[in-house]
């Protein structure tokens, strides 16, 4: 009887070290740690894209890329509103809606695009994960003058998600991104007149 429970005992003891592994570790696991560790963690990561697309596994949850965006858009929302002066809650809850929703859009848009010239090969989990974390930088468009090439540089992040994760060649890729950015702007021009544009 003694052995038995020294042997539960010795297996729940010999666990505990592997769960902190897990948690240093993180694993694409946003359970394990905290949101912000995972955050930082995920940040690092994305120094080398290319290796961290193609480690993200094609069907994954919502709630890694999602709270990443959360975090990313946030804090675009507090530098954002730095240079406000007038009216600063209103373009602040502006600058975080228009920061969180553009991935949710551009993952719908893109899925749609991929159905027709590339079927089965992306989710749209798969879209919004990439979508998502191209979404980093949100970290360096709120300084004045970088909004534009940070655009840029978000549609060569997912890009570069779709030919790792989707196995497809960069001309195909460039062509769903096109079809996609032609589908926004049309969109744009559409709802001008409701988002009070002329």
């Amino acid at each position: 009887m003694n052995y038995i429970i020294f042997q539960k005992q010795k297996v729940s003891v010999m666990s505990a070290p592997e769960s902190v592994i897990n948690v240093i570790k993180g694993n694409g696991d946003w359970h394990r740690g905290t949101s912000v560790q995972q955050f930082f963690r995920t940040m690092s990561k994305m120094l080398h894209a290319g290796d961290f697309y193609e480690g993200l596994p094609r069907e994954r949850a919502h709630t890694p890329p999602l709270i990443f965006l959360l975090i990313c858009s946030i804090i675009f929302t507090i530098l954002s509103s730095i240079f406000v002066v007038e009216k600063r809650i209103f373009f602040a809850f502006a600058f975080f809606l228009n920061a969180f929703s553009t991935p949710f859009i551009t993952a719908f848009i893109l899925y749609l695009v991929a159905m027709l010239l590339c079927k089965n090969l992306f989710t749209y989990n798969t879209l919004f994960g990439i979508t998502a974390y191209a979404n980093i930088i949100l970290l360096f468009s709120w300084i004045p003058g970088v909004a534009g090439p940070m655009q840029i540089l978000k549609f060569c992040l997912i890009g570069l998600g779709m030919v790792k994760i989707g196995r497809i060649s960069y001309l195909k890729t460039f062509v769903c991104l096109l079809c996609a950015v032609m589908v926004m702007l049309f969109l744009l021009q559409l709802l001008g007149p409701f988002l009070g544009r002329k």
